[in-house]
């Protein structure tokens, strides 16, 4: 005797408006959605027009269609910064630029750029060797990122990777490891590294860009070859600097927001960029340049970074334009997508 197979059971009519509404389906197009959700014809143009009438679906719809006239804008940027730029063009790179440049040229038309000649100054360029580093610091306690290769989302879960230990150890780990991506101080540990690091500031000047000087007023970063920020994007302005080693920084625009998989706050479901390469055609446009010691590249808010080291690695970061660069008070952080 032939089992039978159980009927299917159709999503509740909740489902396939939220769904709708989710897809920017056109009104006309409801009742269809219903048939092909297992309704019959009858019943899939009554729901339709119990939809249409309720107020609630009504609102819904209004929010998705300035979604969709959001995105309309959005790809209509990308297709001309397409035509101006191509499909393969790097980060453009400049060699002491002035700050009205820069300003006017980059920061306040959204767009990256690779800076060298800005630090040269800096005794840091000069001192900062592992050996100089260990004496000055000794055993302060330091805070960074540890055991992240424990999880995959290493960097949502950032607050369950703190960890605290003497600087002379964190110096000793760097030397013994060839490649890892299981250790790393980040900006993000700079409430109490600020205060373990203030014996280096003293060799970090100006920066001509910068509202202020010293580096108290940046964020300190040290790891091994092979640490990776993965894609996310900040909501200030930033510049990323190094001081020694290599990291490669590879982009993606803030009007291909849309194409970028943001699941939960600012990151992305995207974790490297072989994945978005895969996409072929429909891919976003990825911008990529390497920095090395005395160099920085520009980081607008919005864009997608991913940040790779080429080498164990020293740098910094900043946020201290002398223009307004609160972009995070408004943000909606608690969205899910």
């Amino acid at each position: 005797m032939t089992a039978q197979k159980s009927p299917k059971t159709k999503p509740d009519k909740r489902e396939v408006l939220a769904q709708a509404l989710l897809d920017g389906t056109p009104l006309t197009e409801l009742p269809a959605r219903f048939i092909a959700a297992g309704y019959s014809e009858k019943a899939a143009a009554y729901e339709a027009g119990r939809a249409m009438k309720d107020p609630l679906f009504n609102a819904g719809k209004r929010v998705s269609n300035r979604l969709q006239k959001s995105h309309w804008t959005l790809d209509n940027y990308r297709r001309l910064h397409r035509a101006d730029a191509g499909d393969g063009a790097e980060i453009p790179v400049v060699q002491t630029i002035e700050p009205d440049a820069f300003f006017r040229d980059y920061h306040h038309r959204n767009l990256p750029v690779k800076l060298t000649g800005l630090v040269d100054h800096w005794p840091a360029m000069q001192r900062w060797t592992l050996d100089y580093l260990a004496d000055k610091i000794g055993d302060a306690t330091v805070e960074l990122q540890g055991q992240r290769q424990s999880r995959d989302d290493y960097e949502m879960a950032k607050d369950n990777h703190k960890r605290q230990v003497p600087f002379s150890e964190f110096i000793a780990l760097l030397r013994q490891t060839d490649s890892s991506n299981d250790f790393y101080i980040t900006a993000y540990n700079d409430t109490v590294n600020k205060q373990a690091m203030a014996p280096l500031w003293e060799d970090v000047g100006d920066i001509s860009l910068l509202q202020s000087s010293g580096g108290n007023d940046g964020f300190f970063w040290m790891g091994p070859k092979g640490t990776i920020t993965p894609f996310h994007h900040d909501l200030t302005n930033n510049l990323l600097l190094q001081i020694s080693g290599r990291k490669r920084v590879t982009m993606v625009a803030a009007y291909d927001t849309a194409h970028m998989r943001n699941h939960l706050h600012c990151f992305s479901e995207w974790t490297s960029p072989d994945d978005i390469r895969a996409l072929g055609e429909a891919a976003p446009k990825l911008w990529q340049c390497d920095i090395g010691p005395g160099e920085a590249v520009f980081l607008p808010v919005g864009w997608w970074h991913h940040v790779e080291a080429l080498d164990h690695t020293v740098g910094m970061s900043f946020t201290n334009f002398p223009v307004d660069n609160d972009f995070y008070s408004d943000y909606p952080s608690e969205v899910e997508f």
